[in-house]
């Protein structure tokens, strides 16, 4: 979200009230608002967190990191990590909060899905109180070469 400083004419009713409503110096008001910025719906990556996502690991479909992460790849290294164990450090923005954190993305060669582990728990479950049901979105920001995450639905 971007933070703004708005100033505006508007007073309180309090403020009107105890004004001289006939000087024409009424003073600005200074107010800091946040905008979140309108796009097309970004969410390339949308997931209900389930038990598993709270107390182990975020899982991300192969499909999602072939098209983002390694879309200069060639064929035959996208066709490597299949059968390989595959360790890379990234970077995650949280959208909500403003801030970026550093995250292990993990492969192990018999699952077909990438996964966020050890720093998935520390720097979103557990700051962010996510739980069971928390409906959350990421995508692949090309420009700033890191994953932006958000909380989409955070009824529990």
């Amino acid at each position: 979200m971007i933070k703004s400083l708005f100033y505006t004419f508007l007073q309180t009713k309090h403020q009107e009230e105890s004004n001289n409503s006939r000087d024409p110096n009424y003073p600005l008001f200074p107010q800091e608002i946040e905008i979140r910025p309108i796009a097309y719906f970004p969410w390339e990556i949308i997931k209900t967190l389930t038990t598993d996502e709270i107390i182990s690991k975020f899982q991300l479909p192969m499909e999602k990191i072939r098209d983002t992460m390694l879309r200069h790849a060639s064929e035959e290294d996208i066709y490597r990590t299949k059968f390989m164990s595959c360790e890379t450090n990234i970077l995650v923005k949280d959208l909500d909060t403003n801030t970026i954190h550093q995250g292990k993305l993990w492969k192990h060669p018999c699952e077909n899905n990438f996964a966020l582990r050890e720093s998935w728990i520390e720097e979103f479950v557990k700051r962010r109180r996510l739980v069971v049901g928390m409906v959350v979105g990421m995508y692949w920001d090309f420009e700033a070469c890191m994953f932006c995450f958000s909380v989409l639905d955070g009824r529990q």
